[in-house]
């Protein structure tokens, strides 16, 4: 039985009037009429009436009392067993090499906390920093020995009503493409073009970590915007007073997952990097970022199982 705040508000209300006010005169009206076959004083049929309806009222409202309590616990444990994504603060390290384009993916990892299966994982990537890091990247392109170039793609005629010029998909506007110069100046790789903002990816399904500890699931970064973060921090400049930190993409991930019992959630999550140190390890160095996550909403969808 699904239970509406409101409407038991209203409920009780009533409730309240009819026991207090509508029953006590109702019942001082029919004892005011004289039927002719009672017997006895009438204080005496006031006291059994009475005692009878305040049995029933005081029951009607422990009955009530239970039900509200049992509902609470209801809602309580829904919340408790449907699933729930969660991004937790992850340490992530850019290995130098002799190899300057030898990139490794970065993976976000995604932790479901919940009590149940979260099912159709889907997330959709944007850059809400997207030009301030063009800015950036521009003022630094000397030091970092880059070249951008900006570009917007053309638009695709909507196929449902062609003809009509002015009906049209802005497909995928805004792409930057980066390239590398060697010591010369001389242009020598692409690392390709980085949009905005990206379309929704699946990945899959995640069991909750009360059962499975090692049950995560990961979001691959996209390929170029992957290679672009490896290529600056390990060729940015790290003097105190130079650091640059708008260099780097933040980003947002929103999550799309649902449950079986539990209907559709969608969580949003702003994901930032934070420098915390080089080290030199096996003739290597190691740069350590701390890509730390902020939740900034949590919204079921309209339609929850019931």
């Amino acid at each position: 039985m699904k239970f509406d705040f409101k409407f038991n508000i209203r409920f009780v209300i009533i409730t309240l009037i009819v026991a207090l006010v509508v029953v006590p005169i109702l019942f001082n009206v029919l004892f005011l009429w004289e039927s002719g076959w009672s017997r006895g004083e009438t204080s005496d049929w006031f006291t059994l009436y009475g005692n009878i309806f305040g049995g029933l009222i005081g029951g009607f409202f422990t009955y009530l009392a239970l039900l509200l309590t049992f509902n609470d616990q209801k809602e309580n444990k829904k919340k408790e067993m449907r699933p729930r994504i969660d991004i937790p603060h992850q340490t992530i390290e850019f290995i130098d090499s002799d190899d300057k384009f030898n990139f490794r993916p970065i993976m976000i990892e995604l932790n479901n906390i919940g009590g149940s299966i979260a099912k159709n994982i889907e997330c959709t990537l944007t850059l809400p920093n997207f030009d301030q890091v063009l800015s950036a990247l521009e003022e630094s392109k000397e030091n970092l020995k880059i070249d951008l170039i900006r570009s917007t793609s053309g638009l695709i005629p909507n196929a449902s009503r062609k003809g009509e010029l002015d009906q049209h998909i802005d497909f995928r506007t805004k792409k930057t493409h980066l390239i590398v110069r060697d010591d010369k100046g001389t242009r020598k790789v692409s690392l390709g073009g980085v949009y905005k903002a990206y379309d929704a990816e699946f990945i899959g399904t995640c069991i909750p970590l009360l059962l499975n500890y090692e049950a995560k699931t990961q979001y691959i970064l996209e390929h170029n915007v992957s290679q672009w973060i490896n290529y600056i921090v390990k060729n940015r400049n790290y003097t105190y007073g130079s650091y640059n930190e708008d260099e780097l993409f933040n980003f947002n991930l929103e999550v799309k997952y649902s449950s079986v019992e539990y209907g559709d959630f969608s969580d949003t999550f702003n994901l930032e990097w934070k420098f915390i140190g080089i080290w030199a390890e096996d003739s290597q160095l190691k740069y350590k970022y701390v890509l730390k996550s902020t939740k900034v909403n949590n919204q079921e969808k309209v339609n929850q199982a019931s």
